[in-house]
């Protein structure tokens, strides 16, 4: 196996960047997430699929509502990777600053964005122990709020500023580190089962 080439083919997918929301009670939360596929070619019954990081905070608001929004960035919205990526929602409240209306999920519904999608959960894929999740769910509301053109992982580079461009490249090799580790030893594990 070729690990470059198949990185090439990959390289060569458009991955949008959306911020995926979640509300339980009084607690709230946002997340940058780029892993979002349609799951379904029925129009009628609309399905996404989603990888949420194991230990994020959103994912166990996630867990507890089993309700999502998924808020797809515009090219310009490029400071929101920063806010929403780059912090725990332990820590602070992503949304005391910004503009904000509840869907019908609860969810937050971040204001200007290209549009929404608000998600119930149907099913969780686990990806490894302590790796991805992947949650499979129904589209119940959606919404086109400004008809332009989305933030996808292809433009970081060109938009945000180095020192944030060098941070976002840390984290994401972290995760991968990470990642990769729990997969090894799953792997290892299941072949002494």
């Amino acid at each position: 196996m070729d690990t470059n080439n198949i990185a090439a083919v990959l390289g060569k997918l458009d991955f949008e960047i959306f911020v995926l929301t979640a509300a339980h009670q009084d607690r709230r939360n946002g997340q940058i997430v780029c892993w979002v596929v349609p799951a379904t070619i029925v129009p009628q019954l609309p399905r996404i699929l989603v990888g949420i990081g194991w230990k994020t905070f959103t994912r166990e608001l996630v867990e507890k509502s089993h309700r999502f929004a998924l808020n797809l960035l515009g090219k310009d919205q490029w400071p929101l990777v920063t806010h929403f990526g780059f912090r725990s929602g332990r820590e602070m409240d992503k949304f005391a600053t910004l503009p904000f209306e509840r869907g019908v999920t609860g969810s937050p519904i971040l204001s200007g964005t290209v549009g929404y999608l608000e998600c119930e959960v149907r099913t969780v894929l686990d990806a490894g122990t302590g790796a991805h999740l992947f949650y499979l769910a129904d589209v119940i509301d959606g919404k086109i709020v400004a008809d332009r053109s989305p933030l996808c992982l292809h433009h970081l580079p060109d938009v945000l500023p180095p020192e944030d461009f060098a941070t976002m490249q840390r984290l994401l090799q972290y995760d991968a580190q990470c990642n990769l580790s729990l997969l090894k030893h799953t792997a290892t594990s299941n072949k002494l089962s």
